[in-house]
């Protein structure tokens, strides 16, 4: 069976809870005491296990007039109450001690419930308890081993009622919540929830358990559960696969995105916008330096005079603080050999490219769900990847190329970082963590899609790195994706046979880091920062130079510009 249920019912004693083991003993030796004969009760317990204790009563009695035997009482319902009387005096005291916080609620769970509860809620199903002992008891006994919470309902036996609580549980579920026959499922270790479950049309699971011993199965229990059909039949949970397999939830759950809601983006307000890029050559240059600047100047410069490869790595506030024209011209000015980015960098620059404006007020549109449900963002670039991926094409070109098809809906294209790396033949790369964007909420994502154009991306990336010997990688702000790829390039490359040792390299965040080049212990937080590993100590260590540079973008872009210019670069 591959279709997933949709609600469950489940028996409660015995097959998730253990306060009430040995019932059978208590109620043999109430019976014990108006008839004495061991054989039939032992044979009248097991076949009437899961029915309504005071069906149990009723069919004690009759056999007690049956007999001519006159007991205490010609009413079953004193029968009941003398059980229930009994056992409770060790349930309670059991209960009690868990409350009090003496013994491990989990001594008195069946073996991988709570896990199996668990999956099963995570996935969406409705669990229903449904037992014969009465139903105040077993709601607190259900509280007190921390089932309570999986249910969305406990049924039990009502007080002077002989109704069956599993069957009005199986029904209610089956007319009112509009659960079909092959979207529910029964589990217990009776053969009366069994019965009751394939009389319906459910899938059923039987329980055999070993309350005293759970390395066996209960012969007897699996007897009985073979007997009246169940599908499958478990001592247990800890063997929870097969179970989830079975009832149709092995995959992990997922939540549809096709009832999203979407708005125009238009209507947003922008914290960046076209008009507050800052100029190259027109706005001025804050005043910043750092030790080691003007050497790497200096080997930036040497290495495009020498024809290597300079990589531009970013995270997105290079975007966000308006130095996109800059990037724009250091392309332009035959500089930027290679740009690099997270999705995010993407995303900004499609937007302001459409829009003419980006980065939306997180704080407020997370209150309400609208962070990210731009219509135009994720449809667009949605649209643009899935056709791109199809016509063999990585992430960034396959934006670029949108855009070209769609002139009319990009009126800023021209301050678009990767629309004009693609008109000057430059690779822009975009290197997705699947999750991350704003694009992966539209209700059309297709994720496959997005998986292929960017590792279409990673090939492009590697085949820079590979070049790199003589050239230099520079990495802006991006912490995390923009160090691991460049270290898992590089790693390919020197595997290839592609020399790669007298590299420059240069991490530029706000973050400082005293003397990085010294060898730090796991204890030193420093030593978690990727970009102090992967970008400026690890791939020189067999040649090159590596430096970490603190300061806001718009001064180290703007002054790599400013220096670059100065050895030549107008």
């Amino acid at each position: 069976m591959s279709n997933a249920i949709k609600a469950i019912v489940c028996d409660f004693d015995g097959t998730f809870s253990t306060l009430r083991c040995g019932w059978e003993a208590v109620m043999k030796r109430m019976m014990m005491k108006y008839l004495p004969d061991e054989a039939w009760i032992d044979a009248f317990i097991g076949e009437t296990t899961g029915v309504q204790t005071i069906l149990q009563m009723k069919g004690f009695l009759a056999e007690l007039r049956r007999r001519g035997i006159t007991g205490s009482s010609d009413d079953p319902w004193f029968y009941k109450n003398e059980y229930n009387g009994m056992l409770m005096e060790s349930v309670a005291v059991k209960r009690d001690e868990v409350l009090a916080g003496k013994v491990s609620a989990a001594t008195y769970h069946v073996p991988g419930a709570r896990l199996f509860l668990q999956a099963l809620k995570t996935r969406g199903v409705k669990i229903f308890f449904a037992s014969g002992t009465d139903e105040v008891d077993v709601r607190a006994e259900a509280a007190a081993l921390g089932f309570a919470g999986f249910a969305d309902g406990i049924a039990g036996a009502l007080p002077k009622s002989e109704a069956c609580a599993k069957e009005a549980a199986l029904k209610r579920l089956v007319e009112q919540a509009g659960v079909a026959p092959k979207e529910l499922a029964v589990v217990g270790d009776g053969k009366v929830e069994i019965a009751l479950g394939k009389a319906l049309g459910a899938r059923t699971i039987g329980v055999a358990t070993n309350e005293t011993d759970f390395s066996v199965l209960n012969a007897a229990k699996k007897a009985r559960l073979e007997k009246v059909g169940a599908d499958m039949i478990a001592g247990d949970f800890r063997e929870l696969r097969p179970l989830l397999d079975f009832l149709g939830l092995g995959a992990n759950p997922s939540l549809a995105f096709d009832k999203i809601k979407t708005y125009d983006a238009h209507d947003r307000t922008n914290l960046v916008t076209i008009e507050s890029m800052f100029r190259p050559g027109v706005d001025p240059v804050p005043e910043w330096t750092d030790d080691g600047f003007d050497e790497l100047v200096d080997r930036v410069a040497a290495a495009r005079r020498n024809g290597r490869p300079v990589v531009f790595s970013m995270g997105a506030h290079v975007i966000k603080n308006n130095m996109s024209l800059y990037l724009i011209d250091l392309m332009e000015k035959g500089i930027v050999t290679h740009v690099a980015g997270n999705g995010a960098c993407s995303i900004h620059d499609f937007e302001l490219a459409y829009l003419g404006g980006t980065s939306e007020d997180v704080p407020t549109a997370i209150e309400d769900g609208s962070f990210g449900m731009w219509e135009q963002t994720g449809r667009w670039m949605n649209e643009s990847i899935r056709q791109g991926a199809a016509a063999g094409y990585g992430y960034g070109e396959s934006l670029a190329r949108y855009i070209d098809a769609h002139k009319e809906r990009f009126p800023y294209r021209e301050q678009c970082v990767l629309y004009k790396a693609w008109t000057f033949g430059i690779p822009a790369t975009y290197h997705i963590a699947l999750g991350t964007d704003i694009i992966h909420q539209h209700p059309i994502v297709d994720f496959g899609a997005i998986g292929v154009a960017s590792g279409r991306d990673f090939h492009t990336m590697c085949n820079a790195i590979a070049q790199l010997d003589g050239g230099a990688f520079l990495n802006f702000g991006s912490a995390v994706i923009g160090p691991e790829v460049f270290l898992k390039a590089l790693s390919i490359s020197r595997n290839l046979g592609h020399p790669t040792f007298k590299i420059t390299t240069a991490d530029f965040d706000l973050k400082p880091l005293g003397d990085y080049r010294c060898k730090i212990g796991y204890e030193d937080p420093n030593y978690y920062y990727r970009p102090r590993k992967n970008i400026v100590n690890r791939p020189v260590s067999c040649g090159g130079k590596g430096w970490h540079f603190v300061g806001d973008h718009k001064a180290t872009i703007a002054n790599l510009w400013l220096g670059l210019k100065k050895k030549g670069f107008a």
